[in-house]
């Protein structure tokens, strides 16, 4: 029975040392990949740092557009009354009215465009911090459950959105605003004309409204589905040639 629990000791011993001898020898391959891909993770990180303080760039510039679109609209319309109470509707009025309303509907489309823009640049950024995520899986699979990241197949498959959800935008909100603008501006150019009634003023400047409105929306949409990443990389990235 000694005998027998003895030899049994021996095989443990005898497989724990084999045991050993092999992961001292797989170590260093192990630790050759983690050094390796340091960098790599540390260069990562830094990027996916910069490409999220540049979406936040992008919101912020945003926000201030349109804010100073509707601040300036906002203060131009109550001098437009004002200028209308004093000349009780008359010809200054509408000569003040003519100056002031093309030049906010020029402001609106300024900024309607730039919003455009800002919105493609976040998409491009957001597409940049989604490789990264990739890269992060590729390197670490455990961390699947706990990062946001859905595959090439599924992001293609998905519909682009639709009229109200790009109505819902930044974009699409100077863009209802502005041809509200344009369709005002319209009605009083025809009222100043001297056209009689005000059905045709009215009319006229809903038409021209919904025009406008149907201009902007098929700019944000054309904006939004030609998107090209590398197109705004090459806007916002200057690479060194070769020395």
């Amino acid at each position: 029975m000694r005998d027998r629990v003895s030899r049994r000791l021996r095989e443990n011993l005898a497989a724990v040392g084999t045991n050993k001898q092999h992961y001292v020898a797989t170590r260093p391959a192990n630790g050759a990949r983690s050094e390796s891909l340091g960098p790599a993770a540390t260069f990562a990180t830094t990027e996916h740092f910069n490409l999220q303080t540049a979406r936040a760039l992008t919101v912020s510039e945003a926000n201030g557009r349109a804010s100073i679109y509707l601040a300036a609209l906002s203060s131009n319309l109550i001098a437009l009354a004002f200028i209308g109470q004093m000349s009780r509707l008359g010809r200054a009025f509408f000569t003040f009215g003519l100056v002031l309303l093309p030049v906010l509907a020029f402001m609106g489309v300024v900024t309607f465009l730039r919003l455009v823009q800002s919105s493609i640049e976040d998409l491009a950024y957001a597409h940049r911090i989604g490789l990264l995520r990739s890269f992060y899986l590729h390197v670490s699979p455990e961390l699947a459950p706990y990062l946001v990241a859905v595959d090439g197949t599924r992001a293609t498959a998905q519909r682009g959105p639709s009229a109200w959800q790009l109505t819902l935008t930044a974009a699409g909100m100077v863009a209802v605003v502005n041809s509200v603008v344009i369709a005002a501006c319209t009605g009083l150019a025809l009222e100043a004309a001297g056209v009689d009634g005000l059905a045709i003023p009215v009319a006229a400047g809903a038409a021209f409204g919904a025009i406008a409105f149907s201009l902007h929306e098929r700019h944000h949409r054309r904006a939004r589905d030609s998107y090209s990443m590398t197109a705004v990389d090459g806007a916002a990235i200057l690479l060194p040639g070769p020395t």
